[in-house]
């Protein structure tokens, strides 16, 4: 009885084929692994940002009835500085 050729070439195909697919499945893994990393340090910046806001809202509030908070609200953009007046630079 002859032997085939073709088994042993399609064993090594399906070989190739599966060795593919088990390091695709690896990298998407670790994909996935970084983009839930990832998606966690984004959360974190958007919580520390809505505080962030909260802190200056409530902090130009505060100045509405104190002043003397002003200079740091204009030092960090939160309120702009003084006009000069005149309008010239001198």
């Amino acid at each position: 009885m002859k032997k085939s050729a073709l088994t042993p070439a399609l064993l090594i195909v399906l070989l190739v084929f599966a060795l593919g697919t088990l390091g695709l499945t690896y990298a998407n893994v670790q994909l996935i692994r970084k983009a839930r990393s990832l998606q966690d340090v984004a959360n974190r910046i958007n919580n520390v940002r809505v505080t962030l806001d909260a802190l200056a809202r409530d902090a130009i509030a505060y100045s509405q009835t104190n002043r003397a908070i002003d200079p740091i609200l204009i030092s960090v953009g939160l309120k702009p500085g003084p006009t000069n007046p005149a309008g010239g630079n001198r």
